[in-house]
């Protein structure tokens, strides 16, 4: 039985490789727009009030910018988690092919997952890797590379594979939810934002953020890669307790979701029904 776990689990990582490798012209069409995108923004970031005056310094800053690619990377990987697999699954239901999960040892919801995750890391680390080298060639990124940084990514990891399970399990009930993937995905791009020292927030701004999947993920990595703090604080943004609870809270969420989401389709008939 675990040889067959393994076998079923190696095809869905190869299979989700493969869609990843058939998308590799899109991604190489947006890798510049990612660099722009930092480039441009960070010069605006914690300038409203010069912005609204027309007084703006338009300058290249290390550090912001450095804090932007700290920022920026963890929600490329949840683009790359959430969006792909949304779309990797609305593809399965029109092909009608989705009831072939049923035919692996593996759960469903580990189905749905398991082949995108290797993908979005795969994927996430050549923008990562490109976007550091275009930005770099315009303004210095210094970054201190530890291996603290570990926890909060893979903190990061599992709270993406929770969020695309949400998305998924609603998915395969309502099946055309475009925009609110999109609309998710924006909240969390926002109020991750709060989890730097570039911009001001209100408090109630900075408290819900706590409940976004991304936030102290983003914080703790600034922490340990930016502000050179170890990973010791229990609370706050990047802390402990919520680093660790927040994702495992959203992954339980997912599955919980997912598996909903497969019950109710299936009573109705409508799991491989566009």
């Amino acid at each position: 039985m675990n040889t067959e776990f393994v076998i079923a689990l190696r095809n869905e990582v190869r299979k989700g490789l493969r869609f990843a490798w058939s998308e590799r012209l899109q991604i190489l069409i947006e890798l510049p727009m990612f660099a722009v995108f930092i480039v441009l923004l960070g010069p605006l970031l914690g300038q409203g009030q010069k912005v609204a005056d027309g007084r703006i310094d338009w300058s290249l800053n290390s550090q912001t910018t450095s804090a932007m690619i700290v920022w920026f990377v963890p929600f490329v990987f949840f683009y790359m988690q959430v969006v792909k697999m949304f779309w990797r699954l609305l593809g399965e239901i029109q092909a009608g092919t989705i009831e072939q999960v049923y035919l692996s040892p593996l759960p469903p919801w580990l189905v749905a997952a398991a082949g995108r995750v290797t993908a979005a890391v795969l994927e996430t680390l050549f923008v990562a890797a490109a976007t550091y080298g275009l930005v770099s060639a315009v303004v210095p990124i210094h970054l201190h590379w530890t291996a603290a940084a570990l926890l909060p990514a893979a903190a990061i990891m599992i709270a993406a594979i929770g969020l695309s399970l949400i998305i998924a399990g609603a998915t395969l009930v309502y099946k055309r939810i475009q925009l609110v993937n999109d609309l998710v995905l924006l909240m969390v791009m926002i109020f991750s934002a709060s989890a730097l020292p570039l911009i001001h927030v209100p408090g109630w701004w900075a408290d819900t953020a706590h409940a976004f999947p991304l936030t102290d993920g983003v914080g703790s990595l600034y922490n340990t890669m930016l502000a050179h703090h170890s990973l010791t604080a229990a609370w706050g943004i990047g802390g402990l307790v919520p680093l660790l609870t927040i994702p495992t809270a959203y992954l339980l969420a997912g599955i919980a979701t997912y598996t909903l989401g497969e019950h109710i389709a299936k009573n109705r008939g409508t799991l491989g029904r566009y």
